[in-house]
C-alpha cells in the first residue's frame, strides 16, 4: 500500500511539474486553421516560449501566439486553465483554439495598406512569407499603433482573422512567441522573421 502512495504521490508531483512548465515556460500548440500558410500549415506543432515577452517587447516579424478573448488572469487562474485544457485534451476534446499571427506593427508605427501592399512609417515593408493578396478590409489608413498594442496579420492574408476585423492587440493578450515548427519531425524548423 506504501508503495502505491508513493507512486501516486510521484505521479501528482510530476504532473504539477508539467503543468507549471505548460502554464510559464513553453507549449506545444496545433495550428488549427490556414491563416499561417506557407509558413505553418494546418496539422503542425509549434514550440511556444511563454515568457519571453516577460524579457524583452515583441518584434516585427515575431510569430506570436495570442488569445483574442482571455488576457493572463494571473498565475492561478492560468495554471488551472492549463491543467483543465490539458485533461481535455486527454479526454479526447479540443483544447483551445489558439490565434497565430505575424507582429506587423508595433507601437508607434504608422501603418498603411495600399495596393495589396503594406507600408510601415512610409516604408515598404518586405514580406516574402505573404501568401495571397493583402487587403484593407473595413479599414481606414493610415492606423497609428497605441502603446501597449501590436498590429497583427496571418501570412495566408486573403483568409486571415487578425488586427484587420479585431483591432489591435494588446501586450496582455499575447501569451507567447512561436520560435520552431516540432510537429512532424520530419519538417522541423525554426521560424524565421
Amino acid at each position: 500500500m506504501k508503495k502505491i502512495f508513493e507512486l501516486l504521490g510521484t505521479v501528482v508531483i510530476a504532473f504539477a511539474i508539467a503543468m507549471f512548465l505548460k502554464s510559464t515556460v513553453f507549449a506545444i500548440p496545433e495550428i488549427r486553421m490556414n491563416s499561417m500558410e506557407n509558413t505553418l500549415i494546418q496539422g503542425e506543432r509549434v514550440l511556444e516560449i511563454k515568457f519571453i515577452y516577460e524579457l524583452t517587447a515583441p518584434k516585427r516579424g515575431d510569430v506570436i501566439i495570442l488569445d483574442k478573448d482571455n488576457a493572463s488572469k494571473g498565475f492561478f487562474l492560468d495554471y488551472a486553465d492549463e491543467v483543465k485544457e490539458t485533461i481535455d485534451i486527454i479526454r479526447g476534446k479540443a483544447g483551445k483554439n489558439h490565434l497565430i499571427k505575424r507582429v506587423i506593427g508595433l507601437p508607434g508605427d504608422e501603418i498603411k495598406i495600399e495596393e495589396g501592399q503594406v507600408y510601415i512609417n512610409d516604408e515598404l515593408l518586405e514580406e516574402t512569407y505573404v501568401k495571397g493578396e493583402t487587403y484593407a478590409d473595413a479599414l481606414e489608413f493610415p492606423l497609428i499603433v497605441p502603446e501597449g498594442k501590436v498590429f497583427v496579420m496571418g501570412d495566408n492574408r486573403e483568409v486571415s482573422l487578425d488586427s484587420r476585423q479585431l483591432g489591435f492587440i494588446d501586450y496582455k493578450q499575447i501569451e507567447g512567441k512561436a520560435v520552431a515548427r516540432i510537429w512532424p519531425l520530419d519538417k522541423f524548423k525554426i521560424i524565421k522573421k
